[in-house]
């Protein structure tokens, strides 16, 4: 499937969004979320964007280097499969919650925060319970 997060224009998702860059470079395709299974699912889910080898696997804010910007990406494709395919759940296909800011895929946590690692949601000083 095409990407459902950039189209494919010679131009790298990265550079673009980190320093307004929107130069046509060589580029390669990403699968935003990588692995074995993954790679698959996002592939026909359309996760992946197209970076220049400085982002992609070379410099310090490449995303097999930087796990911060992996994160990232990881998030804004969580949130993308969530408007693109409203009727699917996230968790249920990935099993992994990257969005931490609960826009993903419609499941809100009213100010509430969700440890991505526990699956608990934290209540803050001014929740009510």
């Amino acid at each position: 499937m095409k990407s459902i997060m950039q189209k494919k224009d010679g131009r790298c998702y990265l550079c673009m969004l980190l320093h307004g860059d929107d130069g046509i470079k060589t580029i390669q395709e990403h699968h935003v979320i990588y692995g074995t299974a993954n790679r698959k699912l996002s592939e026909r889910y359309g996760l992946k964007v197209y970076l220049c080898l400085y982002h992609h696997e070379e410099g310090p804010e490449a995303v097999h280097k930087n796990a911060a910007l992996s994160q990232m990406l990881k998030a804004k494709a969580q949130r993308a499969f969530g408007e693109r395919f409203p009727d699917k759940q996230w968790m249920s296909i990935f099993g992994k919650n990257y969005d931490t800011s609960g826009n993903g895929n419609g499941q809100e946590t009213s100010g509430r925060q969700q440890d991505p690692q526990s699956g608990f949601i934290m209540l803050g000083m001014d929740s009510e319970i």
